[in-house]
């Protein structure tokens, strides 16, 4: 296990400390989670890395650009962490509101925001990271909509990474975002884990 998380700014270096975060995460659900629902966990950890990746180390998706990319000196083990874990929940409000077939939305999410409480002591216990539960952007989050919980959400980005919250931008980036995650949740979350199912 490498030492220390996160000691370069490099993408190629992001990159592969969000992919720590993933395996993590894959990883947590494969071992805490019955099998029905491990791959909707996967769906939305593969939807986080996504994002992180998108808002951190490079676009594919314009409309996942919250100028944070000149920023990743700002980050350490304990923010990305934390901004990372934030963009899992941010999944789980999606698949409560829009729900995937086979799925209970309400009971289901409840699983799966008490399993995203346990990957954050996970991360606070792993020597590499170093995480401090932040909590939730918001003390009601499971209670928001997608725009709602990311307009949150990015507020407690910039305020984390202790930069100055643009509020005209902030109208136009996050509402490009809502659209662009709840979008890929969609064509690719919901198409993955329906597939695994049935697979399964």
């Amino acid at each position: 296990m490498r030492l220390p998380f996160l000691s370069g700014s490099s993408k190629s270096r992001l990159r592969s400390d969000i992919n720590e975060l993933r395996r993590i995460t894959l990883e947590f659900g494969a071992n805490n989670l019955d099998s029905r629902l491990v791959p909707l966990w996967n769906g939305c950890c593969e939807g986080a890395t996504d994002t992180v990746e998108q808002l951190f180390v490079q676009n594919t998706d314009r409309s996942l650009d919250w100028g944070l990319k000149r920023q990743r000196k700002r980050l350490n083990g304990q923010r990305l962490a934390a901004i990372y874990w934030w963009m899992l929940l941010y999944q789980l409000v999606i698949f409560r509101s829009r729900g995937i077939d086979g799925f209970d939305r309400m009971k289901d999410f409840d699983i799966l925001r008490d399993a995203s409480n346990g990957l954050m002591a996970e991360f606070a216990q792993l020597s590499h990271i170093n995480a401090v539960n932040p909590g939730p952007w918001q003390e009601h989050w499971q209670r928001q909509v997608a725009l709602e919980a990311a307009l949150d959400m990015y507020n407690s980005v910039m305020q984390t990474l202790a930069l100055r919250i643009n509020t005209e931008a902030r109208v136009m980036q996050v509402s490009l975002f809502t659209s662009a995650t709840e979008n890929r949740f969609t064509t690719v979350t919901r198409s993955e884990v329906m597939a695994a199912n049935a697979d399964g």
